[in-house]
C-alpha cells in the first residue's frame, strides 16, 4: 500500500492585423495541424492508460488475478489537503467550491504531495511541470518567482487565498511566499479579472496556505544539499479542545544553504501561525499570520552574452562564479502579513464569506554586478566590466473580499449565486540606482577573481512612491441544468494609481482606470467522465508610469476564446484536460524610440498588439495504488500584431516557447515496501528573449532530468513508522543552458540550475 498516500488520508478533512502571404498561413496551419495531432495523441494515450493499467493487473501465484486495498479518502476541499497529485476542486477559478470538472476554464493544481515529492523549494520550482509556464525565465534566483503564464509575467502580481500579495513588478521588496507554507499552486489559465479585478493576461497564480487541521499530525525534517548547508522544518496541526471548536497549525522553516554559486548562501526564517475557530457547522473564523525574513548572501545574476551562450575567446564563464564582492553582496527582505478568513452559513441558502489581509515588505541591498549595459570595456575578454547597485525599498496591500453565497432552485435549475465586492489598496516606494560609467568600480576577471575589494556606493538614480486603489463589484451565477452547467459572471472595477517622481519632482501622475469584464461558459457533463466545454473571457491590467508624452497609461485589454475537454474517470482517481485558446491583448507597451543604446532610458507608447493561440494538455492520474502519473504537453503559436518595434512585428512573442511537456512518474513497488522511486523529464523547444529578435541570441531548446527516490523506515521496523528519508536530484545530467539574453553590449543572461542534490529526513506522528 502506498504509505505517503494512507498518510494523507489520515490527515484529510472536510493595432492592425499585417495580411501575410498564402505560404505563410499555410506553414502556420501546418504547425498548428501537427501541434494538434501530437495533442490529440497524447490524450488518446493518457485515456488508454486506465484501460491498460486495468489489464494488466498483476497475478498472485496461483494464477489468480491480485486484488488491491482501496485506499479511503474523506471529503474534497476546494483547497485541499490532498490525497496525491490528483485535484479534484478549486475555488480559485469561482471562488465557490466547485469540481475541477464544471469549471470552463483551464486549471493547474499542484498539491502539497507533489511538491513534496518532487523536493521544491520555491513557488516556480513547483509549475516546473505545468504546462503553458515558464518557470525560470531569468534563470536560477534564489531571491524570486520568476513566472511567464502563457508568455505573460506574473512577477508582482502573485496571489495568496484569493487575495492579491504585497508586490510590483518595478519593486525589489516583491515577496516569494515558502512553497512550505503552502497546501497548493493552482494556475488560473487566461483572463481571470471578471473574480480578481487587475490580474495578468495569461493567467494568475494563486498559492493556497495550509490551515488547521481536525485530525492530529506533526512533522519534523531536516534537510540538507549537495552543495551543503541545512534547513529544519516543522508542522503541527490538530485540535486545542476536546469538543474540536478550536484548530491549530503552525508551520516554521529555518534554511542556511549553500547554492550552486561559490559563496551564495540561501538564509531564511519562515514562521506561519494559525488558529480556527469553529462555534458550529455553520460559522468558521481562521486567524493567521506569516513572517518570512531573508538574509541571503548573493551574487547577481548578469552574465554577458559572450562567454555563456557565445563562445568567448578568453574562454566561457564558469556558472559557479560569484560575480559580486564581499564587500557588496548584502540582499535582506522582510516580509509578514496577518489577516481572517470568515465564513457563516444562516441556511441552506444563504452563506457569507469575507477574508482580509494586510502585507507588508521591506527590502535593501548593496551588490558590484557585472554592468548591464557594457559588460566588456572593448572586445571580449576574461575581464568584465561592473558598476555598484542600491535599493531601499517596501510595499505593502490591504485586500478584504466579501462575498455572499445562495444555493437555490427554480423549477429544474439549480443555482448557485455570487455577490461580492472586494477593495485593494497597494502602496509602492521604490529608492535604486546604479553606480553610472566611469565611477571606478572594480571590475572582475572570471578566469583569476579577486574579492574584498573597495565597492563606491551608488547613488540613488529613481525615486517613486505609488497608491493604487482599486474596488470591485461582481456577480456571478453558476446553473446546473441536468448534464449542462452554466457559468456567467460580470465585474466592474474602479482602480486609481497615483504616482510620485520624487527626482524630477514633478507632479503627480493620476492614472484612473474603470473597466467592465467578464465571463461566460458551457459544460456538458458526460455520464462517462467526459465534460466538453467553452467560455469567453476578458480581463484588465491597469498600469503605473507615463507614455512619452508624459500621458499616464491606460489599462491593458484582453479577451480570450477557449474549448476544451475535461475527463474525470467514474471509478479511479485522475483528471485529464486538453485546451484549445485564442487569447489577444490590447493597448500593449511598445518602445517609442528604436535607439538600441541600454544606456538611455525606454520611453513607451501604447499602439502594441499581440496574440497566443495555442493548445494545453495535462494529465495526473492514479493509474493504481502504486503508479501515479503526470503528462503535460503545451504549443503555442504568438504573434506581435502591431508594434513600434518594426523588427518585431510579425514575430513571436518572447519568452514564449513553441513547444513545451513534461512527463513524471511516481512509482511505489509492492515488493519493496516503504521505497517509493520517482523520474521525470521536462523539456522545450527553443525561444527569444532579445527585443531585437537576433538570432545568434536565440535561447536554445533543452530537456532535463530529475529523479527521486524516499524509503520509510517503518518497513524496516514498526516503532520507526513515519520517518522518511527522500533524495531528489533535478537536472540529474547537469546540463549547462542559458535561461535568457536580453542584448548582446551588457550584462543581461543568465545560467540556469544546474543539477542539484537535495537529502530530506522526515518524521512524522
Amino acid at each position: 500500500m502506498d504509505t505517503r498516500r494512507s498518510e494523507e488520508g489520515r490527515r484529510h478533512v472536510g493595432g492592425t492585423e499585417t495580411l501575410q502571404d498564402h505560404s505563410a498561413i499555410g506553414k502556420q496551419g501546418r504547425r498548428a495541424s501537427r501541434a494538434l495531432l501530437l495533442a490529440s495523441t497524447v490524450l488518446s494515450a493518457i485515456l488508454a492508460l486506465p484501460a491498460y493499467a486495468q489489464q494488466a493487473k498483476p497475478a498472485k501465484a496461483d494464477g489468480n488475478p491480485l486484488v488491491l486495498q482501496t485506499i479511503e479518502v474523506g471529503t474534497e476541499s476546494p483547497r485541499g489537503p490532498d490525497s496525491g497529485i490528483v485535484a479534484k476542486r478549486s475555488a480559485a477559478a469561482s471562488k465557490t467550491n466547485t469540481p475541477l470538472l464544471e469549471t470552463p476554464q483551464a486549471i493547474n493544481v499542484v498539491t502539497r504531495d507533489q511538491m513534496s515529492a518532487q523536493g521544491v523549494n520555491s513557488v516556480a520550482e513547483a509549475l516546473r511541470y505545468t504546462p503553458g509556464v515558464l518557470p525560470d525565465p531569468n534563470g536560477y534566483d534564489l531571491r524570486y518567482d520568476w513566472l511567464y503564464v502563457r508568455g505573460f509575467n506574473s512577477y508582482g502580481t502573485m496571489w495568496l487565498d484569493g487575495l492579491a500579495v504585497a508586490g510590483d513588478p518595478l519593486n525589489y521588496a516583491t515577496p516569494s511566499i515558502h512553497p512550505y507554507a503552502l497546501e497548493r499552486v493552482e494556475v488560473i489559465k487566461g483572463p481571470a479579472s471578471v473574480l480578481y479585478g487587475r490580474a495578468v493576461p495569461g493567467g494568475l497564480v494563486n498559492q493556497v496556505s495550509k490551515r488547521p487541521q481536525a485530525e492530529t499530525y506533526r512533522e519534523v525534517s531536516v534537510e540538507t544539499s549537495g552543495f551543503g548547508g541545512i534547513q529544519g522544518a516543522v508542522d503541527m496541526t490538530g485540535a486545542l479542545t476536546e469538543d474540536g471548536d478550536w484548530l491549530y497549525r503552525f508551520t516554521g522553516l529555518a534554511k542556511n544553504m549553500n547554492t550552486q554559486i561559490d559563496m551564495e548562501r540561501d538564509r531564511k526564517i519562515m514562521l506561519a501561525p494559525s488558529l480556527t475557530w469553529n462555534p458550529s457547522d455553520d460559522t468558521s473564523l481562521t486567524l493567521y499570520a506569516y513572517y518570512q525574513r531573508d538574509r541571503d548572501i548573493f551574487s547577481p545574476r548578469f552574465y554577458p552574452a559572450v562567454g555563456t551562450l557565445l563562445p568567448n575567446p578568453a574562454g566561457q564563464i564558469p556558472r559557479d562564479l560569484f560575480l559580486g564582492d564581499t564587500n557588496a553582496n548584502e540582499f535582506n527582505r522582510d516580509y509578514g502579513h496577518v489577516g481572517y478568513e470568515f465564513s457563516h452559513s444562516f441556511n441552506e441558502t444563504w452563506t457569507v464569506r469575507q477574508n482580509l489581509r494586510y502585507g507588508y515588505s521591506q527590502q535593501d541591498m548593496f551588490l558590484a554586478l557585472v554592468n548591464p549595459a557594457f559588460a566588456y570595456t572593448g572586445a571580449p575578454s576574461s575581464q568584465l566590466d561592473r558598476v555598484s547597485a542600491v535599493s531601499d525599498d517596501w510595499t505593502s496591500t490591504f485586500a478584504v473580499d466579501s462575498q455572499a453565497e445562495a444555493s437555490f432552485q427554480t423549477d429544474d435549475v439549480a443555482h448557485t449565486a455570487l455577490f461580492g465586492i472586494d477593495y485593494v489598496r497597494g502602496v509602492s516606494d521604490t529608492n535604486f540606482g546604479n553606480s553610472p560609467r566611469g565611477v571606478p568600480v572594480p571590475g572582475i576577471d572570471f578566469n583569476n577573481p579577486i574579492y574584498g575589494l573597495p565597492i563606491p556606493m551608488a547613488p540613488v538614480t529613481t525615486s517613486a512612491h505609488q497608491r493604487q486603489n482599486q474596488i470591485g463589484l461582481y456577480a456571478q451565477d453558476q446553473l446546473r441544468y441536468g448534464n449542462w452547467v452554466g457559468t456567467f459572471g460580470l465585474r466592474y472595477d474602479f482602480s486609481d494609481i497615483d504616482t510620485d517622481n520624487r527626482i524630477t519632482k514633478a507632479a503627480a501622475v493620476e492614472t484612473t482606470d474603470r473597466a467592465l469584464t467578464g465571463r461566460v461558459g458551457l459544460t456538458y457533463l458526460f455520464d462517462n467522465g467526459l465534460a466538453p466545454y467553452a467560455s469567453y473571457s476578458t480581463a484588465f491590467l491597469p498600469l503605473l508610469g507615463t507614455d512619452k508624452d508624459g500621458n499616464a497609461f491606460v489599462a491593458q485589454d484582453a479577451r480570450q476564446y477557449e474549448i476544451g475537454v475535461k475527463y474525470e474517470p467514474v471509478d479511479g482517481r485522475g483528471l485529464i484536460s486538453l485546451s484549445l485558446f485564442d487569447m489577444t491583448l490590447e493597448n500593449a507597451l511598445t518602445p517609442a524610440l528604436t535607439d538600441p543604446n541600454p544606456t538611455k532610458p525606454t520611453l513607451y507608447v501604447q499602439t502594441g498588439k499581440q496574440r497566443v493561440r495555442g493548445v494545453e494538455i495535462e494529465g495526473k492520474y492514479e493509474l493504481t495504488p502504486e503508479i501515479d502519473l503526470l503528462a503535460s504537453y503545451a504549443y503555442s503559436h504568438s504573434e506581435v500584431l502591431s508594434s513600434n518595434n518594426p523588427v518585431s512585428v510579425g514575430r513571436e512573442m518572447l519568452r514564449l516557447p513553441e513547444h513545451q511537456g513534461s512527463l513524471w512518474v511516481h512509482y511505489s513497488p509492492t515488493y519493496a515496501e516503504g521505497l517509493s522511486l520517482s523520474a521525470g523529464v521536462r523539456a522545450m523547444s527553443s525561444y527569444q528573449t532579445d527585443a531585437t529578435y537576433l538570432d545568434k541570441l536565440r535561447i536554445p531548446g533543452r530537456a532535463l532530468v530529475d529523479i527521486g527516490a524516499e524509503f520509510d523506515f517503518g518497513a524496516l521496523k514498526k516503532e520507526f513508522e513515519g520517518t522518511r528519508l527522500r533524495v531528489n536530484v533535478t537536472n540529474l545530467f547537469d546540463e549547462t543552458y542559458v535561461s535568457h539574453c536580453l542584448n548582446m553590449t551588457g550584462g543581461s543572461c543568465n545560467y540556469g540550475a544546474g543539477r542539484a542534490i537535495t537529502a530530506n529526513l522526515k518524521t512524522t506522528w
